[in-house]
């Protein structure tokens, strides 16, 4: 990690030790302990490279999208948070996923080896406020946006109550305070409650911390099953019991950290979580030095940002980074390609990749018309999710057959 970075991380972690330090830095780099293998990796931040990671929502299927990186999955491996494998029809949309394989950032195609997908919280829903777009879980704030996905069954954010089980998917906003969901599933069977996210206020004599504003007592968890614990650690904390008196007793905590390769191309997306200097920040525990990047838009706490290029020392050295409002979203958020199925001429409802499609409205078509729609035809298909129907809209419509 070059000084400048190093003085900055030592200004964040000031007051804390050499030790904690050390730690720090290693989880800015987001390592992680899960490298991948990047023999043959060139140290350019575009053209054709070999396992490189990459960390994203997912925004489409055909070949699947992430981080606006399309990734032909037809020999992936897939697998949970857990390692436990999974099917590629397991895969949805808004869920925050880690590719593993070649790809070029520069055409924005690759061929995926591995995904890996994980959630952020599983836990009961706490207090709902409609209003102001948001609720609680496991007393942690959840956000939504107009891209934010409901899985089926799941009619938006008046019909959550209090109590019911649900799964988040996303990234953790700093300056608002919350986690932006990316995708919200139903999970009435979970009976051990998760979170994920970033050690903070760190009390190693007390045995707690605090993640998404929520304290954490792993008092119980013993020392041996402990990662190594610094302020800025990206953890996953768990436990069958609720929260109690604003504190949360846990008999769980791994390392979460982001499968960062210790060298090689890298490419992720997520909101800016702390500022270092003006160009240098952090992404869900990645480190990212932007000084010689091309960037487009504004570097602040909070922002949504895809950061590409290579790592070296454990840090992301950017060669691109695109940021924006994650409150500004497109019409044409989501893209799918995929054969029609359950067709219902009256409605023009239909799925695609087992995702809910509504066609009822004024979308536009290519090679085709809506009198074209039927079980079969393959289409590629862009819209944007409307969560009170459950249902992508759909804004763009091609025939491909």
């Amino acid at each position: 990690m070059n000084a400048v970075l190093i003085r900055a991380v030592r200004r964040v972690v000031s007051g804390c030790g050499a030790a904690v330090l050390a730690v720090v830095l290693a989880a800015c780099g987001g390592g992680g302990g899960g490298g991948m293998d990047t023999a043959g990796v060139g140290t350019g931040g575009t053209g054709t490279v070999s396992s490189p990671v990459t960390v994203g929502s997912i925004s489409g299927f055909g070949s699947v999208i992430v981080a606006g990186v399309r990734f032909d999955d037809s020999a992936a491996k897939v697998t949970d948070e857990d390692g436990g494998l999974r099917a590629r029809g397991d895969l949805k949309l808004g869920m925050v996923a880690e590719i593993g394989g070649s790809a070029d950032f520069t055409a924005r195609t690759g061929v995926a080896a591995t995904i890996r997908y994980g959630s952020e919280i599983v836990g009961p829903v706490g207090t709902v406020d409609v209003a102001g777009g948001r609720f609680t879980v496991l007393g942690a704030t959840v956000k939504l946006t107009a891209a934010t996905v409901f899985d089926d069954g799941l009619a938006g954010l008046a019909a959550l109550r209090a109590g019911q089980r649900v799964e988040i998917y996303g990234f953790y906003n700093a300056a608002a305070g919350a986690y932006t969901a990316t995708r919200i599933e139903a999970a009435p069977l979970a009976t051990r409650f998760r979170l994920r996210g970033s050690v903070e206020a760190l009390d190693a004599t007390g045995r707690s911390f605090t993640v998404a504003g929520v304290r954490i007592d792993y008092a119980g968890v013993p020392l041996a099953a402990l990662p190594v614990l610094a302020n800025g650690a990206i953890v996953r904390v768990a436990a069958t019991v609720l929260p109690s008196g604003g504190v949360w007793t846990v008999d769980s905590v791994a390392g979460a950290a982001r499968s960062a390769p210790a060298g090689g191309e890298f490419k992720v997306e997520g909101n800016i979580t702390a500022m270092l200097s003006a160009t240098a920040f952090v992404v869900d525990g990645v480190t990212v030095d932007a000084a010689g990047a091309s960037v487009s838009g504004t570097l602040a706490v909070g922002r949504r940002v895809e950061a590409e290029g290579h790592m070296s020392g454990g840090v992301l050295v950017a060669a691109e980074v695109e940021s924006s409002d994650e409150d500004v979203v497109s019409a044409e958020a989501f893209e799918i390609t995929a054969l029609i199925d359950s067709f219902d001429p009256l409605t023009r409802r239909f799925r695609l990749h087992g995702q809910l499609i509504d066609a009822s409205g004024a979308a536009s078509y290519e090679n085709g018309t809506a009198a074209d729609l039927a079980n079969g035809r393959r289409i590629e298909l862009k819209g944007y999710f409307d969560a009170a129907s459950g249902a992508v809209v759909a804004t763009r419509i091609h025939f491909e057959d």
